[in-house]
């Protein structure tokens, strides 16, 4: 029988090749960690060098120059302190013209056209060619989504507006062109009222001898209107819509004519018989209000807010002209006046309220 011998590896040898083994295992992570290393520098490098290379490429973005126009956007007068005014004042002379928006000009070539809206001269005649024929409508609101007004071209912005306007006996009197004072005024208050944007208030004053509104009874318009003595009448604002338009245009339509002309007992019924107040206020007369005087001298008692009011002095030149200045200034609203079937501003107007147009 063959004798079998078994080889044991002595301790030395297995340790050596332990060692051996561990060593190159290291070996190979190190090999396997530089080329991560050296794979992702070069992948870092590359995604920079592509970086810089946009970079440097030329980039043109030119943007068109634009000449445009710009004029001064129209705000509302600003509420100023209310002069304190002699009762016996004299009308001031004729100002200045009033000066025109800036022009911003350029004298290159603009690739890109923008319009230059029109400005109309202010001291300019309304409309030369229009009449009380063709109105003085200067369109449908103010499209700003704001609300306002337009009356005889005289354009606020505001919620709530109300007209003060003259059904005194001498509004029959005839005008340039044909028809009555009257009916030019029923017709611009109708297209006025018609042009008001919904979401807006509206209410109307009549005064003659004495003030009325739309609320009134028969019994207590014209000369029986409201007199300025005791509690001021309530007047109500009415929700500008199709149905109201239709109601007060009818109205107004069928309104009587009567009386002599105040001006105060329709401006207490306009400030303080409404509530909230209004923030639009037109004054139209076609004469020298009896109480011309004490209305200027109380107007801080009247207008205690200095809500601006827009008078425009109705076929009228001279002294009632000149008193109706005195209220725009006093308040901060602007005049203006109908002469002739003309609409007139600014000096155009102030001319007219010279002493030397009473006699005519």
């Amino acid at each position: 029988m063959k004798e079998i011998f078994v080889t044991d590896a002595d301790d030395s040898h297995i340790a050596a090749n332990q060692v051996a083994v561990r060593q190159a295992v290291a070996n190979q992570r190190r090999k396997e960690s530089l080329q991560s290393v050296i794979t992702g520098l070069i992948g870092f490098f590359c995604v920079l060098g592509i970086l810089a290379v946009i970079a440097l490429l030329p980039v043109s973005n030119e943007v068109p120059a634009i000449v445009s126009y710009n004029a001064p956007a129209e705000e509302d007068d600003p509420k100023i302190e209310m002069k304190e005014l002699a009762q016996n004042a004299k009308p001031k002379p004729p100002g200045a013209s009033a000066s025109m928006a800036r022009v911003i000009a350029s004298t290159e070539t603009a690739p890109v056209s923008v319009p230059i809206p029109e400005m109309p001269s202010p001291d300019s005649l309304f409309g030369l060619e229009e009449s009380f024929g063709t109105g003085f409508g200067t369109g449908d609101g103010d499209g700003d989504g704001g609300g306002g007004a337009t009356f005889f071209g005289g354009r606020r912005t505001g919620k709530n507006v109300v007209y003060i306007v003259d059904f005194s006996g001498s509004m029959n009197d005839s005008v340039e062109k044909g028809g009555t004072r009257i009916s030019a005024l029923k017709k611009e208050l109708t297209r006025s009222i018609n042009a008001l944007p919904n979401g807006m208030s509206v209410s109307i004053v009549f005064f003659s001898t004495g003030g009325w509104s739309l609320a009134s009874k028969k019994e207590d318009i014209g000369i029986n209107g409201w007199n300025g003595l005791l509690k001021t009448p309530p007047v109500p604002w009415y929700p500008v819509n199709d149905n109201t338009k239709s109601i007060i245009t009818k109205q107004i339509a069928t309104m009587p004519i009567d009386g002599g002309t105040n001006w105060y007992p329709p401006l207490m019924m306009a400030l303080h018989g409404t509530s909230p107040q209004p923030n639009i206020v037109y004054l139209l007369s076609d004469g020298l209000g009896r109480d011309a005087g004490m209305v200027i001298s109380d107007m801080k008692e009247i207008n205690p807010r200095g809500i601006p009011i827009d008078t425009i002095a109705f076929e009228t030149p001279g002294s009632a002209a000149a008193r109706l200045m005195d209220v725009a200034e006093a308040t901060g609203g602007r005049f203006s006046m109908v002469y002739e079937g003309k609409l007139l501003r600014g000096s155009l107007a102030e001319k007219y309220t010279s002493s030397h147009y009473d006699d005519e």
